[in-house]
């Protein structure tokens, strides 16, 4: 055990050092690991996960969980730590599990960028947000009107949420890029838990399972469902997965889930457009139709109930890791979905009669 435990640690500096020299060169991960590595481990896992039908990953966590509690209950008995056992196992855990995360799923974070390989422009000026601000409330008006018919009313989806799982796993696809791998999705056994800690989902880099909170409004279930599919295809970037959700959102054949893709864009964009002309993103929000309000009101609702003072910590740490491994501006890299969603609409993929 000694022997293994040198050898992990021994292996850090090196991961490190391999990591700093291997993430400046995006096109090799692209090419060799996110396009075929990552393929042929990813299917292995789905073979094993794929048909449990519970999520074998949160038991990972929560195996995890109490191990590190029993490992602290056992060192307080004690009252006298072997800081060099504690250290050369610590260091040895750590080695491991870096290994694992890197080599499962963690370098998809170092891979080109979603638009470099779609050869969309990453930046733009105000009026292109406005564009396709309007382009936006344009969309969702139309689809509400159909779907709700009186305006004031909230869009109400019809469907089971096990049903909406059905329906975007058997159409989800991403045309302008091509994926070797089928994604899936689970259902979170920890969904109380992750209203509380603020995550609508997520995918855990170990098994490779998609994960969904299950308590959340089904508008938002179902952008979530897909965001947390986009990163099952190897899209480390959140705002590259929120960009995937959004486009496979609008571009399903269903009408109730093309409404929850051009919501999802809608507030993203507002939000970028309030920042730099507040006044113009409030006079342009008078133009929806109030019935769409209120169902960001009821996501809104929704995420009051599970308010608590752990929370913004929990989203320091997320925002400290999405740093550590590229993501510059941390969690507000999610907004950064804008530029790709007004790139989508200036190449003129998606028309009103889709």
């Amino acid at each position: 055990m000694n022997k293994i435990c040198f050898i992990l640690i021994g292996l850090l500096p090196i991961q490190w050092i391999t990591l700093g020299w291997i993430r400046n060169h995006p096109e090799w991960i692209e090419i060799y690991y996110s396009e075929r590595l990552y393929t042929f481990i990813y299917n292995s896992h789905k073979f094993f996960f794929k048909n449990v039908s519970f999520s074998f990953g949160d038991v990972l966590y929560g195996l995890a969980l109490l191990t590190i509690i029993l490992g602290i209950v056992r060192y307080i008995k004690k009252r006298k730590i072997n800081v060099k056992s504690f250290l050369k196992n610590g260091l040895a855990i750590i080695s491991f599990i870096s290994l694992v995360f890197y080599l499962s799923w963690g370098l998809n974070y170092h891979r080109l960028p979603l638009h470099e390989t779609l050869n969309y422009s990453s930046k733009y000026n105000e009026e292109e947000l406005t564009n396709t601000f309007q382009k936006l409330i344009e969309i969702s008006n139309s689809l509400h009107q159909s779907l709700s018919g009186i305006d004031s009313l909230a869009v109400q989806i019809p469907y089971s949420k096990k049903e909406l799982l059905e329906m975007i796993e058997k159409d989800f696809s991403f045309k302008p890029k091509k994926f070797n791998v089928k994604p899936y999705l689970k259902s979170s056994i920890w969904s109380t838990l992750l209203s509380y800690m603020g995550y609508a989902g997520y995918l855990n880099p170990f098994t490779l399972e998609s994960q969904i909170n299950n308590r959340i409004p089904k508008i938002s279930y179902i952008t979530t469902a897909s965001h947390e599919m986009a990163h099952q295809l190897g899209i480390a970037s959140e705002s590259e997965a929120n960009f995937i959700a959004f486009y496979t959102s609008l571009n399903h054949s269903d009408p109730f889930i093309q409404f929850a893709g051009s919501s999802l864009a809608l507030r993203y964009c507002y939000a970028e457009l309030y920042k730099v002309n507040p006044a113009l993103a409030i006079k342009s929000m008078a133009k929806l139709r109030p019935g769409i309000l209120k169902n960001f009101q009821q996501l809104s609702m929704f995420w009051k109930k599970f308010q608590n003072p752990f929370e913004p910590y929990l989203k320091k740490g997320y925002d400290s890791y999405l740093k550590a491994n590229g993501q510059t501006n941390g969690i507000q890299s999610y907004n950064d979905m804008v530029g790709l969603v007004i790139a989508y609409f200036e190449v003129g993929e998606f028309h009103l009669d889709n």
